[in-house]
This record gives structure tokens, sequence and C-alpha cells, in this order.
């Protein structure tokens, strides 16, 4: 954690003292140029364009949790990002761009409470209903995983991994009827799916 403020500190001070050219041309430009590092591959690049830039804070701080998940500094992507919610509470974006880096520190509590802030939002998100029920699925709470998935049949009764999902998670509340459906779903989706299989002779 003391690494970590360190180095937030000495960005916070390049940006006071001003040492980045991008305060010298157009917020557009300081944009674009940092796009185009990104696309090379410069992901530092990427971030030093946009030190010292004035105004914008909400999309520099998106675009900086960003990069510095590109570049594989999780904790400070987590910061921006947090920053970007701070300045904007109900920009799904920046809540989904948070939950890049909190997946990627398997922060499973963090991530958890971040998916019911981006549903209470946005109610209907299919993929922060399915992760969030699969979060609830590998901790064996079976009730609440089924009502993600159940909400994403719904929205979408083609889609493979959450029929799959919704099959075994109706097996565990011995729904075995369900059960047997969607397993039989996937298999319309998917016909050799093995964990549909492997489902389907479990049920007698």
């Amino acid at each position: 954690m003391e690494f970590l403020k360190k180095r937030i500190a000495i960005f916070l001070l390049l940006v006071v003292f001003g040492v980045s050219a991008s305060a010298q041309v157009s917020p557009s430009k300081v944009f674009e140029n940092s796009y185009a590092k990104e696309a090379a591959g410069d992901y530092q690049g990427a971030i030093n364009d946009l030190v010292g830039l004035n105004g914008f804070d909400y999309h520099k701080s998106l675009r900086l949790g960003w990069l510095y998940y590109l570049s594989k500094n999780f904790d400070i992507s987590i910061y921006y990002y947090q920053q970007a919610v701070k300045l904007r509470p109900k920009a799904v974006e920046a809540l989904l761009g948070l939950c890049n880096p909190l997946e990627a520190l398997s922060k499973i509590d963090q991530l958890e409470a971040t998916y019911k802030k981006i549903l209470a939002i946005d109610p209907m998100n299919s993929k922060i209903n399915y992760a969030l029920g699969n979060i609830y699925y590998y901790q064996k709470n079976f009730i609440l995983a089924e009502k993600h998935f159940d909400l994403v049949i719904d929205l979408y009764p083609f889609d493979y991994y959450s029929n799959l999902m919704a099959g075994w998670t109706k097996y565990f509340l011995d729904k075995k009827n369900e059960a047997k459906i969607l397993f039989n779903t996937v298999l319309i989706i998917s016909p050799s799916n093995k964990s549909a299989k492997e489902g389907l002779a479990l049920i007698k």
C-alpha cells in the first residue's frame, strides 16, 4: 500500500508542476496522441500524454484507469476508476471499468459490491446479472444465483452460458425438471456439450 501511495504521489506531482507537453496542446489532441500510443502498445506513453491536462477530470480518470489496467498496474487502475466513480456516481461505464482490475486481483467482495451498484442503476444489464449469478453460484448461494441467471435467460433465451449455469443451479436446488429442460436447451445450442450431458445423466 505504501508503494502504491508513493507511485500515485509521484504522478500527482508531475501534474502539479506541469511537466508534460500536454499542457501546451488542445485536450482533443492530448487524447488523440494517447489513443495512438495505446494502439501501438505504449501504455506508459499514453499515460504520460495525459499528465498536466487541465479539465476533463472524469474522462482523464476513466482513461487512466483503463491504461493502468492494460499495463497491469491494477491497484493504480482501481484508484483512477474510483476517482471517475466519485465524479460521476451514476456512470455505468466507470463502474464497469472498475470491475476489470477488481477481477484481475480477485477482490471478490469489492467486485460483488460493484456489480450491485451497477444493477441499482441498470437492473437489466445481462452481463452483470450473469457475472453476479456466477459469484453466488460458486458461493453455493443457489437461490440468489437462480434469480440472476433466470433474468438473463428472459432477455436472451438462446444464450449458452446462462442456460448451462441455470441448469446446474436448478439441479442443486432439486428442481430437476427445470434443470432437464435447460440442459436440453444447451444441447440445442451446443450439441456436444459435455457438462449438459453430465447433468442429464444425473437426472433420473
